[in-house]
């Protein structure tokens, strides 16, 4: 059982968990990897959290790995870039193992040896430098938006989260191009909501588009798989 810690927001949840089920090589319901899903949104706002210092959402993370743990979840994951700011906390106290996204893109840019990578992410994400310091760590060069090109970015985010695609997916599509005409060989849409925004990006330029939660949907099955097999065993 995949436990999914989500609601961050839920249109990334129901993206996510969609992913997972268009990478499984299933013929019927029952092999279908199966997910408890704690789908809430009332976490408070961790951009908010990182940029202003407003209420702090690990209590309620933490929480809802509680609930995930008590209903019967063998793994958990956040399908939310900017909750990963909390996530060595989590794992820290965390019962079962946990997989992470930022560790699922860089085992991507590393297997594709990319040595200019975008980010296009909300700002809190970008203010905390998580995948920055991944991708310099590496020694490879790491492309950012301006403060400009960033307030678009925002903006195009909470198009996503209140339900304006067509806007929010314009805004998103500048950003990219802004970061592609920069150099960048391939953008991380460092946010759940941005690969929902720039889908037909992906769909055209899938090797410019390094899909975080795809990554993060593909660990998940293997995760899957893996334990089925030393079941068979």
């Amino acid at each position: 059982m995949l436990g999914v810690l989500g609601g961050m927001g839920p249109l990334a949840t129901v993206d996510f968990m969609q992913k997972i089920i268009a990478l499984t090589e299933a013929s019927k319901d029952q092999e279908h990897l199966p997910m408890l899903v704690h789908n809430v949104p009332q976490i408070p706002d961790r951009s908010a959290c990182i940029l202003e210092g407003s209420e702090d959402p690990f209590p309620a993370l933490l929480r809802g790995l509680r609930s995930l743990e008590r209903g019967g979840a063998q793994c958990a994951v956040i399908p939310c870039n900017t909750a990963h700011f909390w996530f060595d906390k989590l794992q820290k106290q965390a019962r079962i193992p946990m997989i992470s996204i930022l560790d699922c893109v860089q085992q991507h840019i590393r297997r594709n040896n990319l040595g200019k990578i975008g980010i296009m992410a909300t700002s809190a994400t970008v203010s905390a430098v998580m995948y920055q310091q991944q991708i310099e760590n590496d020694g490879r060069e790491c492309l950012i938006p301006d403060q400009e090109v960033q307030t678009l970015m925002m903006d195009a985010i909470y198009d996503i989260k209140a339900g304006g695609l067509e806007r929010g997916s314009q805004r998103m599509k500048m950003v990219f191009d802004d970061l592609v005409r920069q150099g960048a060989e391939a953008v991380i849409p460092g946010c759940t909501e941005i690969p929902i925004g720039l889908a037909g990006v992906a769909s055209t330029n899938p090797e410019q588009c390094i899909d975080a939660t795809a990554l993060l949907a593909r660990a998940c099955v293997y995760w899957h798989s893996q334990q089925e097999e030393k079941v068979a065993a």
